[in-house]
């Protein structure tokens, strides 16, 4: 003969549902974890990255005003300045460009300088030093060499200079 055991349920209806509902909460946070630790593994990929990998170098931007492109030496908001026009990365001219617009610069009435940087690929166009044109009056028909000068008056070329002697003394500097 088989006994049968009554299995009795000692809870009541609020503790079953009382479990039901943790049972439901688990279930939520267990996905929600889920889904987090998947966007953590697939999206941003940064689960397993340790935390010296994760800096980030900042650099802060800056404008200098006082550099300019070729095709906006004749739009400054001044009437009249000079515009040194030479590779301020890499020539032969650097370090005498430099000292040049360096003591210009110090004088106490003096004008406004804008250098413009051949390295620049924005001003590649108008760098051809077998064909220097110290006749032009506009933008579209210059072309300038190693280093030129430009004096601007009224948004216009006044003087077109290409000698290093020739700058030191338009700028009376030594």
């Amino acid at each position: 003969m088989e006994k049968k055991k009554n299995k009795i349920n000692y809870n009541t209806t609020e503790q079953d549902e009382i479990k039901k509902f943790l049972i439901v909460i688990v279930v939520v946070l267990a996905i929600c974890g889920a889904f987090y630790l998947l966007a953590r593994v697939f999206v941003t990929k940064d689960l397993f990255t340790k935390e010296e990998d994760k800096t980030e170098e900042v650099t802060t931007g800056t404008v200098d005003y006082g550099v300019a492109i070729m095709g906006q030496i004749l739009n400054r908001p001044y009437d009249e300045y000079y515009v040194a026009i030479y590779d301020a990365s890499e020539g032969k001219y650097i370090a005498d460009m430099a000292t040049i617009l360096y003591n210009y610069s110090i004088k106490e009435k003096h004008l406004h300088v804008y250098t413009v940087d051949l390295s620049n690929p924005l001003n590649a166009d108008y760098y051809d030093p077998e064909n220097v044109n110290t006749k032009a009056k506009s933008i579209s028909e210059m072309k300038v060499g190693d280093i030129t000068l430009l004096k601007i008056k009224n948004n216009k070329i006044n003087k077109y200079i290409v000698d290093l002697d020739a700058m030191k003394k338009e700028l009376d500097v030594k």
